[in-house]
């Protein structure tokens, strides 16, 4: 049995060998893969950190140049604005000033069409007033006349009464003649 034990111990021995020769293999082997992926990681960081570096700088540059172009456009639109707002305060007074033009023109016009108006008023009461006149001239005049001829009848009694007829409508005209005048006032 010596001999089994020995063969067994001595398969164990190679297999624990064999074993442990592959361990040493794999790990020899995982250490020289995890030297070549540290060593692969450090060269593509090492590679890709310059296009890193210059790709945040030209972010960094376009960021800024985007900021300066929204401050600029800021500012342009700020001057604008206050040009635009200058523009409508010179319109507004504009406005104002032709709004107080017309106004000033309006009254000038309306003070001329009321002067206009009491030159005429006034040239109608004069025509007025010298038609008033002409005719209660012309109704003392034809009852002049009309007094004259009925005397020339030499009938007293018709002279009366055409006398006193004359009188009562000069005395009437004389007063419509009054009455129309002091309208006219």
């Amino acid at each position: 049995m010596a001999t089994a034990t020995k063969a067994a111990q001595s398969g164990a021995e190679k297999a624990e060998n064999a074993v442990a020769q592959v361990t040493e293999t794999i790990s020899s082997t995982v250490s020289k893969a995890t030297a070549v992926a540290n060593d692969l990681v450090t060269k593509t960081t090492d590679a890709f950190a310059p296009v890193v570096k210059s790709a945040e700088e030209k972010t960094q540059e376009l960021t800024a140049a985007f900021a300066e172009e929204v401050k600029k456009a800021e500012a342009k639109g700020q001057e604008l604005t206050e040009q635009f707002a200058a523009e409508v305060k010179k319109a507004e007074a504009k406005a104002q000033e032709l709004s107080e033009n017309l106004t000033e023109e309006y009254k000038k016009a309306e003070a001329k069409a009321k002067e206009y108006a009491e030159a005429f008023a006034a040239e109608v009461k004069k025509v007025v007033v010298i038609s008033v006149d002409t005719y209660q001239e012309a109704v003392k005049r034809y009852l002049e006349l009309t007094v004259d001829f009925v005397d020339s009848f030499k009938n007293d009694a018709v002279s009366d009464l055409t006398k006193k007829n004359a009188a009562a409508i000069t005395e009437l005209v004389d007063a419509s003649v009054a009455q129309t005048k002091d309208l006219l006032k």
